[in-house]
């Protein structure tokens, strides 16, 4: 099977599987952090199976009571909340990645005369755009906050969780770029599978990020 054939299926997997989780949604919305009805459907267009399981397994029933009467299930509450952060800190980066590609189409630019590097530095600002705004309605819906204090506290933990989801998904694409393939055109299918790698990569890369952040108290737990 070729690479292109390869490519394609998986981003059909993606759409479908963020269509799944779009129409259960639209069907049951999440009502008390509603940012969350975006960061799943984004989530599902990279994490396609995983992405699914981790919105039927842990995203819907964020909200149902759970038993806590045992350590275990304080432990499996805890990492399935650490999840559901990485993946809210990482729907801001999808998006950024997901439209960063063809804003530079438009308007690219070189840092250190290498077109990567500006592609990457346009795309990590608007990944710290769009972080820092879901991750300021999060806190938000949970503190009933609003106000400058909010986004700077946003931006204190988005900061910290989505550079470390950048560094696994330009760690990817670096291989991609200066190993593998060269740069590749947004318009290509192969594009976008290696991004959809790239994100999976960042999940992992963030995950332990997002764990010390709830642990310590500096980010609220899902």
């Amino acid at each position: 099977m070729s690479f292109n054939i390869i490519s394609k299926i998986s981003i059909f997997i993606g759409i479908l599987s963020a269509l799944i989780i779009l129409v259960d949604i639209l069907k049951h919305p999440q009502k008390e952090m509603k940012i969350m009805n975006l960061v799943w459907p984004i989530n599902g267009l990279w994490a396609g199976i995983f992405g699914l399981w981790a919105y039927f397994t842990i995203g819907k029933h964020r909200g149902m009571n759970m038993d806590m009467s045992s350590s275990d299930n304080k432990y499996s509450k805890f990492w399935q909340g650490v999840v559901a952060d990485t993946l809210h800190c990482g729907a801001g980066c999808s998006l950024a990645d997901l439209i960063g590609p063809w804003i530079f189409l438009s308007f690219p630019f070189m840092i250190y005369n290498n077109l990567t590097f500006g592609e990457w530095t346009l795309e990590y600002i608007l990944a710290l755009i769009t972080g820092v705004t879901f991750q300021y309605a999060a806190i938000s819906s949970m503190t009933k906050e609003k106000g400058i204090g909010v986004w700077l506290r946003a931006l204190k933990i988005d900061f910290l969780s989505l550079t470390s989801w950048q560094v696994g998904m330009y760690g990817w694409m670096a291989l991609v770029i200066f190993v593998w393939f060269g740069r590749l055109s947004p318009f290509s299918p192969e594009f976008w599978f290696m991004m959809q790698i790239a994100m999976a990569c960042g999940f992992i890369t963030a995950y332990p990020i997002n764990w010390w952040l709830v642990k310590t108290g500096i980010k609220m737990g899902m």
